[in-house]
């Protein structure tokens, strides 16, 4: 679980550096599926497994917030050394 944390983290945050929202939205569809398809648990809308399909979610798009934060204050320096 923790890697699949990290992975989300990094993808989201490449994510918000260089593409948009119509892509987020795609990974968060890729992310349920994902979770759901390859989750640990016994049933598919169990608890523990939709708790952890949050917690992925949430993740991912919480490291795009950071990733266009760190887009803009990227493209600013950027801009303002030319």
């Amino acid at each position: 679980m923790l890697w699949s944390l990290v992975a989300a983290g990094v993808a989201g945050i490449l994510l918000g550096f260089r593409a948009r929202a119509p892509a987020l939205i795609v990974a968060t569809a890729m992310v349920v599926v994902a979770g759901a398809v390859m989750g640990d648990t016994g049933g598919l809308f169990d608890r523990h497994r939709l708790l952890s399909i949050l917690l992925l979610v949430a993740t991912l798009q919480c490291a795009y917030l950071i990733g266009l934060f760190l887009g803009l204050v990227w493209h600013r320096s950027v801009t303002r050394e030319r």
